[in-house]
C-alpha cells in the first residue's frame, strides 16, 4: 500500500476525533455568543437589514427613534464603515446589492450601490417614507410611510428599473411596524391602524387577514408567515392564510426574525432584556439573555454565518447599539439543523 494510502485512514480518523472533541466543546457552550457590540446613533435605530453577499449590516432609523440616519457596518470588522443623514428604515436588494430606504420627512426614497455607497437614484414620493420591504421573487421594493397622520400610505417600486408601480395604496391607518412580504404570492402584509391586513401585488386591493395577527417575519423556503397577536406567537402557512401552528407567550413580541438555514424563529421580548429561539413548528428552543439594561428593539438575520443582528438600548447609558450575536442554542442537540452531524 503507498504512503498516500496509508496516511488518508489516519486522516479520516484525526478529523472525525476533533469533530467529536468539538461537539463536546459546543455541548457545553451556552446559547450565545455575543461576538460585538457596535454604538451606533439613536437615530439609526429602527430597522435592520443584511447583506450576506457583501457581508455588511444596515442599522436605519425612523421615527420611532426620533431621527433619521443610517448606519452601516462591516461584518467582518465590526467596524462603522459610514453613517448617512436623512435615512429612516433600509432593505437590501439582495439580487443587485443594492439598498433602499425612506428618507421620511424630505419625503424621497433613496437607492444606493451596495458596498460604494454612492446614491444610484432619489425618487419624490412624500408623506413620510419610512420602513422598507424587499420581495426577492417578483423584483419589487415596498415602502411604508409612517407619518402618523391616521392614513399611512404604501408605495411599491420595480426593484430594477426604480419606477412606481401603480399610485400610492391607503391601507387605513397608521403603520408603526414594517410590513413583510408573503413569499408564496408577493402580497403584502401591513398592520394599519392597529389591524392586520393584506394588500394583494397584483390588483392592490387591501383586505384584513383571517389570523389577526401582525406580520413580523417569513421563511421564504418553507413559505411560513410569523404573526405576533397580543401574547401568542402565530405561524401561518402564505399560500392559504391559514393558522397552521400557535405558542401562547407572556409577553407580545416587538419584532421577529428567521434563520431559515436552522429554521430558528427569533422573538424579541423587549421588557425582559430576552431573545426566544423557536423552531418553525411552535417548539421554544431556548432563550438568549442579555446583559442587564440591554432592551432588544429590531433585528435582522444572516442565516449563511448564523449571526443575529439586533438593535438594543441600554437603559442605564441610555445609549443604542448593534449587537452580532452568534445564535449556539440547538448546535448540540440531535436531530437540529446546525447541530454536529458527522
Amino acid at each position: 500500500m503507498s504512503s498516500i494510502q496509508t496516511t488518508q485512514p489516519r486522516l479520516i480518523s484525526i478529523a472525525t476525533f476533533a469533530a467529536i472533541v468539538l461537539c463536546a466543546l459546543v455541548g457545553t457552550a451556552t446559547a450565545q455568543n455575543v461576538l460585538a457590540t457596535i454604538p451606533i446613533p439613536a437615530a439609526s435605530a429602527g430597522q435592520v437589514a443584511v447583506d450576506p453577499s457583501l457581508d455588511l449590516y444596515y442599522a436605519g432609523g425612523g421615527p420611532n427613534s426620533g431621527g433619521s440616519s443610517l448606519t452601516i457596518i462591516n461584518g467582518s470588522t465590526f467596524a462603522v464603515v459610514t453613517t448617512l443623514s436623512g435615512s429612516a428604515g433600509v432593505s437590501v436588494d439582495m439580487l443587485q446589492d443594492n439598498y433602499w430606504d425612506g428618507t421620511l420627512s424630505t419625503g424621497n426614497v433613496n437607492v444606493y450601490e451596495g458596498g460604494a455607497n454612492t446614491q444610484i437614484i432619489s425618487i419624490p414620493v412624500g408623506s413620510c417614507p419610512a420602513a422598507v420591504t424587499f420581495d426577492c421573487g417578483h423584483r419589487r421594493m415596498w415602502v411604508a410611510s409612517q407619518c402618523g397622520t391616521g392614513n399611512d400610505p404604501v408605495w411599491v417600486f420595480n426593484a430594477n428599473t426604480f419606477l412606481e408601480i401603480g399610485t400610492a395604496i391607503t391601507p387605513g391607518g397608521t403603520i408603526l411596524t414594517p410590513p413583510v412580504v408573503s413569499p408564496d404570492n408577493g402580497n403584502l402584509y401591513v398592520t394599519s391602524g392597529g389591524v392586520s391586513r393584506e394588500i394583494n401585488n397584483k390588483t392592490f386591493a387591501v383586505s384584513n387577514t383571517s389570523f389577526g395577527g401582525t406580520v413580523l417575519a417569513i421563511d421564504s423556503l418553507t413559505d411560513h408567515i410569523f404573526a405576533a397577536a397580543t401574547n401568542e406567537l402565530q405561524i401561518v402557512a402564505s399560500h392559504t392564510d391559514s393558522l397552521i401552528k400557535s405558542a401562547t407567550l407572556t409577553y407580545t413580541p416587538t419584532a421577529m426574525g428567521v434563520n431559515n438555514a436552522m429554521q430558528h424563529v427569533y422573538l424579541l421580548n423587549s421588557a425582559a432584556g430576552t431573545i426566544d429561539v423557536y423552531s418553525e413548528n411552535a417548539k421554544k428552543l431556548g432563550s438568549i439573555t442579555l446583559a442587564s439594561g440591554n432592551q432588544p428593539s429590531s433585528l435582522a438575520v444572516d442565516s449563511i454565518r448564523g449571526r443575529i443582528i439586533v438593535d438594543v438600548y441600554n437603559t442605564g447609558s441610555k445609549s443604542w447599539s448593534v449587537m452580532v450575536i452568534e445564535d449556539l442554542t440547538t448546535v448540540s442537540k440531535c436531530g437540529y439543523a446546525g447541530s454536529c452531524d458527522y
